[in-house]
């Protein structure tokens, strides 16, 4: 119903026309726009051209960011879970030593070294 009215009030001719010779000067209106804005992209005192924002940093930002940002949630994670017990100087030497004494295991379990290994490490000249 509506098709039809419009039909009968516009007609089927397409009403949009393009003007004559559009699209003959068509490249040489976009090229001098580009060369517009080249000659805009040069700074003003020295000439050079401009350059652009280094995009390829800013990953390594965020990865610096998120860095830190773990960081400082483990040490505040430490200090708050380690605030309600309150050890002597002594006992964290102990266990600081134990941690360590772990810590060799753990890498000596992972490298597959043995005693035998850890001696001869130990007696031979580097």
């Amino acid at each position: 119903m509506e098709e039809k009215y419009l039909i009968e009030k516009v007609g089927r001719e397409n009403p949009f026309r393009v003007p004559e010779g559009y699209f003959d000067t068509l490249t040489s209106q976009i090229m001098a726009k580009v060369e517009a804005e080249g000659v805009e992209a040069r700074d003003i005192k020295t000439g050079k051209e401009k350059r652009a924002k280094t995009v390829w940093l800013r990953p390594v930002l965020y990865a610096a960011a998120s860095v830190c940002a773990l960081f400082i949630s483990v040490v505040a994670y430490q200090s708050y879970s380690d605030q309600g017990v309150a050890a002597p100087a002594q006992n964290v030497v102990a266990n600081n030593q134990m941690m360590m004494d772990s810590y060799f295991d753990e890498a000596a379990d992972y490298v597959m070294l043995d005693n035998q290994d850890i001696y001869a490490c130990l007696s031979s000249d580097y």
